[in-house]
Formats: structure tokens, C-alpha cells, sequence
């Protein structure tokens, strides 16, 4: 007889679940997606592709690295919501930066939390570097709760087509916003939401070790072979 916990059923499989030892792809049922992975031996897949949600959603772990919203992207918790590329120095007094006016603003809103690196360039930091925080240029990491709650937060964004102006706030720590005014072209804005991290890098070559279980939303897995181990994929809404 079925039952209606989604915790039991996606923690025992009651919505389907896949062997597979090939390296060969495994797709999940019509209106499913591959909610976890269990390993019977260390493996190392090849391809770990998400639902991709973008603004919609959260991300998880992945072998995709498109950075890049026209190339698939953001994948693998990197970018947070987007990025912007900074153009000049801030403005202390008002929190004011100016960036680059790309379509890609569209997804910067207000409360969202900044993280200011060294990347620059078409994407930024690159997802198998990772980021580099600047602290001489403001950036805080943040803590979101506790007595040592800080960060910096988004309060504003406009002009220009799709905004030129981001207007900062900063939570917790009153040092690092005077610092914005060491800002210059070779730093990176990254924007954090309640669904997407940032720092995070692709499990291309990561081989996960016998026992192990990973939970996401994944629409195909590709182990690799091992006819004594192999892995099972268990389905989820």
C-alpha cells in the first residue's frame, strides 16, 4: 500500500530507483528528477547534470561549468543569483558602486547579499579557480545570524538601460564600507539570494568514495563503470 510521506519516500526509494554500473547515462520517470545517489564503490561520474533553476530555484552538486546565463549557467553554487563587473571606485558616503550596464542586472535585487572579489574579465572568477574575497575593497564575509551577524547588503540599483548605480548597505560591520572607495575595474560583485550560494566549484574528476549518499535534483547521472560497484539513483517529484 503507497503512503503520502515525501520524507519516506524519497528516503527509501518508494518513487522508483536505478542500479546502474555502465558508464552509461541514467534518466529519471516522466515529471521525476534523481533526487539522491548512493555509491557501493568509489566512483567517479562523469556527468552529473541539474534541473537547472537559475533565479528560479536552488543549484546543486554538478559536473556543468557554464557561468554564463546564454551558456546554461550559473551552475554549481559559483555565481550566486549573477555578478557585475565594476567599473570605477564607490562613493562611501552614499554606498554607491558603479558597474557594468548588462542585461544580466535584471537579477540583482534589493536585500541580496554582495560579496566583492578580485576576478575580472567576461565571467569573473572562473568556477575552477573559485573566488578571491577583497577586504581592502569592502567586502564582508557574511554571518546571517548570531551576535556577530554582518554583511553587505543590496539597497538599490539604477541607471543606464539595465542599472549603473548599486547602492550598498552594510549589516554588523561598520569598517568595510569606507573601503569601497578602493574599488576599480578589476573587481567582481557577487549577489547571494535564499537559493544560491557562491565560491562553489564543479565535481568534474571528484571521485565519491564507497557509502557515500548525495542529495540534489538531477535530470541524468553517467557513472563509470565498475561491474563490482556501480551506484543507485533514487527518484523523487
Amino acid at each position: 500500500m503507497g503512503q503520502n510521506s515525501t520524507e519516506v519516500a524519497y528516503g527509501f526509494g518508494q518513487l522508483g530507483s536505478v542500479f546502474q554500473n555502465l558508464d552509461k547515462p541514467v534518466f529519471p520517470p516522466k515529471d521525476h528528477v534523481i533526487v539522491a545517489i548512493q555509491f557501493l564503490a568509489d566512483n567517479a561520474i562523469s556527468a552529473l547534470h541539474t534541473e537547472t533553476l537559475d533565479t528560479a530555484g536552488p543549484q546543486f552538486l554538478t559536473t556543468e561549468d557554464d557561468v554564463l546565463v546564454a551558456d546554461g549557467g550559473p551552475d554549481a553554487n559559483f555565481t550566486g543569483t549573477t555578478w557585475a563587473a565594476v567599473t570605477d571606485v564607490g562613493v562611501p558616503s552614499t554606498g554607491a558602486i558603479p558597474i557594468v550596464d548588462v542585461v544580466a542586472n535584471n537579477q540583482i535585487k534589493p536585500g541580496q547579499i554582495v560579496l566583492i572579489t578580485t576576478g575580472s574579465g567576461e565571467d569573473g572568477d572562473d568556477v575552477d579557480d573559485g573566488l578571491t574575497l577583497d577586504a581592502a575593497a569592502g567586502n564582508i564575509v557574511p554571518i546571517y545570524n548570531g551576535p556577530n551577524k554582518q554583511y553587505m547588503e543590496v539597497v538599490s540599483l539604477s541607471g543606464g538601460t539595465y542599472g549603473t548605480s548599486l547602492v550598498v548597505k552594510e549589516i554588523g560591520d561598520s569598517s568595510q564600507i569606507s573601503r569601497i572607495s578602493s574599488l576599480d575595474t578589476a573587481n567582481t560583485l557577487y549577489f547571494l539570494d535564499p537559493q544560491h550560494g557562491a565560491g562553489g566549484t564543479t565535481t568534474e574528476g571528484v571521485t565519491f568514495p564507497k557509502g557515500l549518499t548525495i542529495y540534489g535534483r538531477w535530470i541524468q547521472v553517467t557513472p563509470a563503470a565498475d561491474a563490482d560497484g556501480g551506484i543507485i539513483c533514487y527518484f523523487g517529484k
